[in-house]
């Protein structure tokens, strides 16, 4: 099975927490169990520094041009690999939406304004990435507001997209609260369904909302009762994650 993990935050690259944590060990659990091939991709933000991580760009699938609210940005893809075990990770980098010291806030602890578009912007940048690749994920795990769009963006955007038939959504919010709501302006020139779900939604309700599956972390407590969630404990994300994967991928066996 072909898994791929899209995420704000990944470790070490970015501050240790739950969520970076669990994209940091889930896909090597899972590639280390010998039945799963695996891709990440997270955001190349300016506080991630190129040399210490040894990032280089992959020529082949840069250059993209992504439209968010009416204007176009150029996408560079990179790549670096997690120290000591044999997973790269992909990095989108854009320097009107990433190359800022802060993730989701600057220095000063202000929430950038932006933050839907970026969400958006990411997740389209993603999918164009994986399709350049032609590789077809049975299963996409996003994770955060960053990777909240990925289940809608599939569901509309990318429908008829061939690679993506097959491909099911897992979600896992953060719980971080990115005070981004969808605007108007944020989806025009997007054929991304109907503009009343999503304007005025922030990315995670949309990403919990959309998706085939929902896997809450530990540091959430208020979990409904049908939904499942990663426990403390590393040892148990892989089976948490796998149960979970085989329900959605049954829905098209």
């Amino acid at each position: 099975m072909r898994a791929l993990f899209v995420s704000g935050e990944v470790a070490p690259f970015t501050k240790e927490n739950d969520i970076s944590r669990i994209v940091r060990m889930l896909p090597e659990q899972l590639h280390e169990s010998g039945e799963y091939e695996i891709r990440i991709m997270m955001p190349r933000y300016g506080i991630i520094s190129e040399r210490r991580n040894k990032l280089h760009e992959v020529i082949r699938l840069s250059g993209t041009e992504i439209n968010v609210g009416g204007e176009k940005q150029t996408l560079k893809v990179k790549v670096a690999s997690i120290p000591g075990i044999r997973l790269q990770v992909y990095f989108m980098d854009n320097v009107h939406f990433f190359k800022r010291k802060g993730i989701l806030q600057d220095r000063d602890g202000k929430v950038f304004e932006d933050n839907a578009e970026r969400s958006l912007y990411f997740g389209r940048a993603v999918l164009e990435t994986i399709r350049n690749l032609g590789w077809n994920p049975d299963i996409v795990h996003s994770f955060g507001w960053a990777g909240a769009m990925i289940p809608t963006l599939l569901d509309t955007v990318y429908k008829e997209e061939p690679l993506f038939q097959n491909s099911r959504t897992v979600f896992t919010p953060d719980g971080l609260e990115a005070h981004a709501d969808f605007t108007a302006n944020t989806i025009s020139g997007i054929s991304i369904g109907d503009p009343g779900l999503i304007v005025g939604k922030t990315p995670t309700e949309i990403g919990v909302s959309t998706a085939d599956g929902v896997i809450f972390p530990a540091h959430i407590s208020d979990v409904p009762a049908d939904h499942a969630s990663f426990d403390p404990e590393p040892e148990t994300w892989l089976g948490t994650a796998t149960e979970i994967y085989e329900q959605v991928a049954a829905v098209i066996a």
